[in-house]
């Protein structure tokens, strides 16, 4: 509480306490910090954002477990390629439209040498340097 009460006293507009997870001391610390909480959600922490919310957490944080809860999809799509050869586990992938949509890379590039539209702009940028 000292440490995250010096944050605030320098300008911190909210305070990260990593591995805050049993619901009671996140609540005492929501309770005993001047600012908006913020905690990583995950291996035992509350499960849903309405019980944290209600503790007083102002910002949950996913952390990496985005990026391990898809490494696990890899290892199960990938076991289950080698071990039954089905490939049930790809079948919520992302479509290519939806995905590049989330990832912003919508747009259209264009190889100015031809105005050809590219799937790839840098066998574009190739393409027009080398003249084909």
């Amino acid at each position: 509480m000292e440490r995250a009460a010096a944050f605030v006293a320098a300008g911190a507009d909210g305070v990260f306490v990593p591995g805050a997870a049993d619901p009671e001391v996140v609540r005492a610390l929501a309770d005993g910090i001047d600012a908006p909480l913020n905690v990583v959600v995950g291996h035992g922490t509350p499960s849903t954002v309405p019980e944290l919310a209600a503790l007083g957490v102002a910002r949950i944080s996913a952390g990496s477990g985005l990026a391990r809860a898809a490494h696990a999809l890899v290892r199960r799509a990938a076991r289950e390629l080698l071990d039954t050869g089905t490939y049930d586990a790809l079948a919520d992938g992302l479509d290519y439209g939806e995905l590049n949509g989330l990832l912003g890379t919508g747009r259209q590039d264009r190889n100015p040498a031809d105005g050809r539209q590219d799937r790839n702009p840098a066998a574009g940028r190739r393409r027009a340097r080398s003249g084909r």
